[in-house]
């Protein structure tokens, strides 16, 4: 196990990630602005357009990658390449609608999550897996 221990109040340094349904990123966005969500979003990557105004609204970098099967190894070392320079601590895939490659989950291990979980309804709110799942 590998862990990091931080002052309560240093905010992370989020990398957003979406798709064409915005409502997680806006949700997200507007929390930050409101300060109910004490984090400092350095960026987002998108593979489409849709949502690029809303971003540069809040002043923040929107990075446009559009993903396809001959693109996608090339994205990814683009994207992978934001994460270094904005120094991100953590990225949140708020209904981003790609599968990520095996070699970009390894690179973001433990500092990648999706929002909303992908569960169904009847598991989430903290209930246990079935046996098995």
């Amino acid at each position: 196990m590998s862990f990091t221990l931080r002052a309560a109040l240093e905010r992370q340094r989020v990398l957003l990630m979406v798709s064409e349904l915005g409502h997680c990123l806006n949700d997200l966005l507007f929390r930050m602005r409101i300060g109910a969500l004490p984090i400092d979003v350095v960026g987002v990557v998108s593979n489409h357009l849709d949502y690029e105004d809303l971003v540069e609204d809040y002043d923040i970098p929107f990075h446009y990658i559009p993903f396809t099967p001959e693109t996608k190894v090339d994205g990814e070392k683009r994207l992978l390449s934001i994460i270094d320079d904005g120094v991100v601590d953590l990225v949140v895939l708020a209904r981003y609608m790609q599968v990520l490659s095996e070699d970009l989950c390894q690179a973001l291990e433990g500092r990648a999550i999706q929002h909303p979980p992908l569960l169904p309804p009847e598991l989430q709110g903290g209930q246990a897996l079935p046996p098995g799942a």
